[in-house]
């Protein structure tokens, strides 16, 4: 997982009063202080657009934004994420900072197909704690999509054969949100204002395979892994022999499905 330097162009370094939040989203007064507890503050850091990067205008993703949330533990609770990232229509990468440390945190965020008026969010994935001052300058791109792509894909689980089942996680653990029903509604938010333009480097990049396809292998195996260290867990419990020796035919067969699907 690499940390980026975002250019000077794409900088907003703007805060964002939690009261604000708040109000946008009526929160409730357990998740106030959930707020109060676990953040000390939010900043809308970057916003990512074709005009900020000079990178070619894209169809899909107008602007990618840029939040860090200064922690007040490393275990900030997963419902503070999804209640920002529901208020805010476009696609956010969030940089959760504790002790001089950052874990990005996001999920791919899109339009629904069906209805305009409202986003998909995938499943959230974090990255490990990083060293804040030890960032590398973005990759270069040919639009938005491949940026968002490229950071999105940065924090998905590796996948190989040899890995060790129980071992087949995201980056991180300290946070790992569940994923969002497709037909939450989008609220645009007020607090989201036009950033400064200047220009950077522009390249390309390709994509052989859809970020969304990516996705759903990533879940799928990590849902058959699921299944196979439950069964795992059986066949050690289980003291009966017959019985045990069908719980490991079965785990025999989920896991011949898993290296095929892991191979794929």
């Amino acid at each position: 997982m690499i940390l980026y330097q975002y250019p000077q162009s794409a900088i907003v370094d703007r805060p964002i009063p939690k009261k604000k939040l708040y109000e946008q989203g009526a929160a409730n007064s357990k998740l106030k202080q959930k707020f109060i507890d676990e953040v000390a503050k939010i900043t809308w850091a970057y916003k990512l657009s074709a005009g900020t990067l000079n990178i070619q205008t894209d169809t899909l993703f107008q602007e990618v934004q840029i939040f860090r949330i200064v922690a007040r533990t490393a275990d900030i609770d997963t419902k503070i994420i999804k209640y920002i990232d529901k208020l805010i229509p476009t696609p956010v990468i969030f940089e959760v900072v504790y002790n001089d440390k950052v874990q990005v945190v996001a999920t791919y965020k899109r339009v629904s197909q069906a209805d305009k008026s409202k986003i998909v969010l995938n499943k959230y994935y974090s990255s490990e704690w990083l060293a804040d001052d030890q960032r590398e300058p973005l990759p270069f791109v040919l639009n938005l999509s491949d940026l968002y792509t490229h950071l999105i894909e940065q924090l998905l689980p590796s996948i190989t054969n040899d890995a060790s089942l129980d071992q087949l996680k995201p980056p991180s653990q300290a946070i790992h949100p569940k994923a969002i029903d497709a037909n939450t509604p989008s609220i645009a938010v007020s607090i989201v204002a036009k950033a400064e333009l200047n220009p950077t480097a522009r390249v390309s990049t390709n994509a052989a395979v859809s970020i969304e396809d990516k996705l759903k292998h990533v879940q799928q195996v990590e849902s058959l892994t699921k299944q196979v260290n439950q069964l795992q867990k059986k066949v050690r419990k289980e003291a009966q022999f017959n019985r045990k020796v069908e719980l490991n035919m079965r785990l025999h067969k989920l896991r011949d499905e898993l290296n095929q699907l892991i191979a794929e």
